[in-house]
């Protein structure tokens, strides 16, 4: 095993020995079919940032081990159902703006220390914040109130149809207040050490190496889990983490997008693996922010032709091998209920690089002695970002040559996100966000009024009265009535542009054959990830 991800030597053996015991059993033709526990796992992911908890990040390391601590109200399985997990039911007001939830009683967290209501109402009025997903939703929250310990209820100022969404695992994990109570919650050290609900408990961060979780013995779902830990080990390069699943050195994997293909062939080979594609997935989107408070970009007209110029279909095809997609327009294709196909970025911003120099001409940026003006192109480069420096020099390359001058800088997420998001010092920015479960969460943070510097919401200086007033509605009014208002939308975005969204993409995970219960733990939809609490060594 490479150094850069081996924390522990006896993780490897301990796959290679419980490996070797599947394929005797299956010689045998004794197949193992009930559920035991013991036995580990590990899971690859890149390196991790300084935080663990998704109330403040919304990168994609931390989103993937945060399945394996942390639990929320609800969850999806992978038909996009809502499947209770610490609230057992829940239900809503005739008049769309109460939100009662029943919480599952006598529960503890990882630490033993009793769960309840206030806990889940200090989670929304502590966290929501910092919150990527919920500054849109925090807004229209008038209070959350804890009537006993196992209620809690939430009271908005206007029906909204997807509000209900917001409280699940992925966008809501649960906070113990015990932890968090008076402290200064960016820099608390759970952040890194955290306590939850999930069915792992977190032992140790081996800086570099990777982290070690352990059973929760006080998990709320009892009999599970059945492993006895499981260790998410750092693997920082795409070929790398390649390698680690194809020797049998990791059982589960996020693969990325330009090795699906030949990860999908290797299962076939060996049979060791399996390759799962996320049906119902939440869309991931490659995104350009334009600043438009500069003087250059603040021509919706310049904002267009920086989209005509770009090849996405190139990008499609070279960056995410053929499985990602050029998008239609502001709302994913996913929302098929949503969104309308009328707007059309495909045919209305078709790449086209004369069109879109004659587009820089009108704005009044003519080509002189070969350029037409300087642009400060910034994108990050973390470790789940395969995307970043190919879709980038694809980018920087198409507008070159159409005569702009781009600096373009790669930057160390943390970097690059101060940059963006809290200096608001650039030109053009690139990112690949996901659009959840609904618009409210994944699209209207990149394009509604925002005032804050939270990462990955609208950085643009872009703030329309107009489009601000019609995602309103097309939140609040019921599902038949919503595709109406979200074609308003596409359109006033189509017209503005402040924010170009560039491919649409699919989502795949690799698992372990040597497990049982696969069929279990794989029934995940939108940003779900495997909790391995399901899962059972053969």
């Amino acid at each position: 095993m490479n150094v850069t991800f081996r924390p522990l030597a006896a993780f490897a053996c301990l796959a290679a020995f419980v490996a070797g015991g599947t394929a005797i059993a299956q010689a045998q033709g004794t197949p193992q079919t009930t559920p035991k526990r013991g036995g580990t796992a590990v899971v690859g992911v890149s390196v991790a940032s300084a935080t663990l908890n998704t109330q403040l990040t919304s990168a994609v390391t931390p989103l993937i081990i945060a399945d394996i601590w942390a639990s929320g109200l609800f969850k999806y399985d992978k038909t996009g159902a809502k499947k209770p997990q610490i609230a057992s039911s829940w239900e809503i007001s005739p008049d769309g703006k109460v939100y009662t939830f029943h919480l599952r009683p006598n529960l503890k967290w990882s630490d033993g220390k009793p769960f309840s209501s206030a806990d889940v109402a200090f989670t929304l009025n502590a966290f929501a914040k910092y919150n990527t997903y919920l500054v849109k939703v925090l807004p229209n929250i008038d209070r959350a109130e804890t009537p006993d310990a196992n209620t809690f209820v939430v009271h908005l100022k206007e029906p909204q149809s997807a509000a209900l969404e917001a409280f699940d695992k992925e966008i809501f994990p649960l906070m113990p207040k015990h932890v968090y109570d008076g402290t200064d919650i960016p820099t608390n050290a759970a952040n890194r050490a955290p306590v939850g609900l999930g069915p792992f408990r977190f032992v140790k961060w081996e800086e570099g190496r990777g982290i070690t979780f352990e059973r929760n013995e006080h998990y709320w779902e009892q009999g599970k889990p059945y492993l006895d830990s499981v260790v998410t080990v750092f693997i920082p390069a795409v070929q790398q983490q390649q390698n680690a699943l194809y020797r049998g050195e990791i059982d589960v994997l996020r693969p990325a997008l330009p090795q699906v293909g030949r990860t999908i062939e290797q299962a076939k080979a060996k049979g060791a693996f399996e390759v799962r594609e996320i049906k119902v997935n939440a869309a991931e989107r490659l995104s350009l922010d334009v600043n438009i408070t500069r003087e250059i970009f603040n021509k919706p007209l310049v904002r267009q032709a920086l989209l005509v110029a770009i090849d996405r279909a190139r990008i499609s095809k070279d960056v995410y091998q053929g499985l990602a997609f050029p998008a239609m327009n502001a709302i994913p294709e996913q929302f098929a209920m949503l969104t309308d196909p009328s707007v059309d970025y495909n045919k209305q911003f078709a790449y086209d690089p004369a069109r879109a120099g004659k587009m820089l001409d009108e704005a009044g940026y003519p080509l002189k002695d070969g350029k037409r003006f300087t642009m400060d192109f910034a994108g990050s480069v973390n470790a789940d970002a395969f995307y970043a420096e190919p879709g980038a020099q694809i980018i920087a390359a198409n507008w070159r040559a159409i005569g702009i001058d781009v600096k373009l800088s790669l930057l160390e997420a943390q970097l690059w996100s101060n940059k963006v998001f809290k200096e608001r010092n650039y030109d053009v920015s690139m990112s690949s966000l996901t659009a959840r479960t609904d618009p409210l969460f994944g699209v209207d943070r990149s394009f509604l009024c925002n005032a804050t510097n939270v990462p990955f919401v609208n950085p643009t200086g872009y703030c329309s009265k107009e489009l601000d007033e019609v995602a309103a509605k097309a939140a609040a009014v019921p599902l038949e009535q919503r595709r109406q208002w979200y074609k308003q939308y596409e359109e006033i975005v189509a017209r503005d542009m402040p924010h170009l969204t560039l491919t649409n993409a699919r989502k795949f995970f690799a698992i372990s054959t040597r497990f049982g219960g696969i069929e279990e733990e794989m029934d995940l939809a939108f940003n779900g990830n495997p909790s391995m609490a399901n899962v059972w060594v053969k």
